[in-house]
């Protein structure tokens, strides 16, 4: 119920309005559905694994982005009257609700590579192409012996490590080919590859093949390594079905069924 929004002395259903978003935002509301999860899963991996947020980093990343809401203040217009125009709640609430949010995406990244941390890390070099037969032409001239950094001028990505490699990841992958990368050994090939929805086909050269660790980094040597080395979206997207798979999740979105009425009583 959002007893924000009432009339008559009735509150809104949060059914109806998640209903609505479903059917007029689709997208943008399966965005939303699988921050929440994200959110979730990185809260249980943490606990699963001791972890916690960096005080510190926390509190300088809320300033940033309180700095760069100033530049959107109308002329002489403050804090509180910008929080209250643009978003119908006090500035400490706001403040507070950013802060939340950053907490838990910086929570997000160090259980990401946390649990590879303690499971076991593979660093690529991945060629990504459209077309499979190019991406079939590349895993022979990898497998033939070609220096993978030569290629990397036909890759629509390209990793963020010296050779072009991106950082290490868990060996798990993105559906259908999730134990592509188990048992692989530095100088192996592997695809081509292609990810249940995508157009684009993936070709990895195994650079490096890291054992697990006895427990995971720090959080503030996750959070240093992290600036350097960011979250790729082959590693998010093989995190998240991971996690799905393994809190059991169901991937859904509201129905777009509005309940009727969409006003009821307050509890």
């Amino acid at each position: 119920m959002l007893a924000e929004v009432r009339v008559a002395g009735r509150a809104l259903d949060a059914r109806a309005f998640a209903a609505d978003a479903a059917l007029l935002f689709p997208d943008e509301t399966r965005s939303l559905v699988q921050g929440r999860l994200r959110t979730e899963f990185a809260r249980r991996e943490a606990e699963r694994l001791g972890l916690d947020v960096d005080p510190e980093r926390l509190d300088a990343a809320l300033d940033e982005f309180v700095a760069a809401l100033a530049a959107e203040h109308e002329p002489g217009e403050d804090d509180e009257a910008f929080a209250r125009r643009r978003y119908g709640r006090g500035h400490d609430e706001l403040v507070a609700a950013v802060r939340r949010r950053l907490a838990d995406n910086q929570l997000y990244q160090v259980a990401v590579r946390a649990r590879a941390a303690v499971e076991g890390r593979v660093r690529v070099l991945w060629l990504v192409v459209e077309d499979e037969a190019e991406a079939a032409s590349l895993a022979r001239r990898l497998r033939s012996g070609v220096d993978p950094r030569v290629l990397l001028s036909a890759s629509l990505l390209v990793g963020t490590e010296p050779d072009g490699s991106f950082p290490p990841m868990h060996p798990r992958l993105p559906e259908p080919h999730h134990d592509a990368l188990v048992g692989a050994e530095p100088g192996d090939v592997v695809g081509p590859l292609r990810f249940a929805g995508d157009r684009a086909w993936w070709v990895g050269a195994v650079r490096e093949v890291l054992p697990p660790l006895a427990e995971p980094p720090p959080t503030a040597r996750l959070l240093d390594e992290l600036e350097s080395r960011p979250i790729g979206p082959l590693e998010a997207r093989a995190w998240f079905e991971a996690m799905a798979e393994g809190y059991t999740a169901t991937l859904g979105a509201p129905s777009v069924l509005a309940p009727e009425p969409a006003f009821v009583p307050l509890r």
